[in-house]
């Protein structure tokens, strides 16, 4: 992999594999990316998502654009976040429990999802859809 100044690709898409070298790399002296010892002050570079320490290197580990905030943190913005549903959202769910009038559904989220079962079509109070919830260790 090629190395590239982080300040050449800030704001611009990094791929993972990617190896940013800090602004003090160039010179002399290389960056700390760690506490510095009392003989020299070096400044502490922090490593956001997305970004891994590799010596004295910078590696990306996810696709996005770079970021930096002052004095020296940077992170990968990446689409690659949790989704949350939202009530009315049109989702798929595995059915985890049945409870009287209710089904709980398993909707990748954070929690779970509740569907009455009037919900299915020509489903009435003499006609219920039979239902059965997953059972992962069957």
């Amino acid at each position: 992999m090629l190395s590239v100044p982080v300040q050449d690709v800030l704001g611009e898409v990094v791929l993972p594999g990617d190896v940013l070298l800090l602004p003090a790399q160039a010179a002399d002296a290389p960056l700390s990316l760690s506490v510095a010892s009392s003989v020299t002050k070096r400044m502490r570079v922090v490593c956001g998502p997305g970004l891994t320490r590799q010596g004295e290197d910078l590696q990306v580990t996810k696709c996005g654009l770079l970021r930096h905030r002052e004095p020296a943190v940077y992170w990968v913005d990446s689409h690659q976040k949790r989704y949350v549903p939202v009530k009315g959202d049109h989702v798929i769910g595995i059915v985890t429990m049945k409870s009287g009038d209710i089904f709980k559904l398993d909707v990748a989220g954070s929690d779970q999802a509740s569907l009455s079962f009037l919900a299915f079509e020509g489903a009435t109070k003499k006609n219920r859809p039979n239902v059965k919830a997953f059972n992962p260790s069957k």
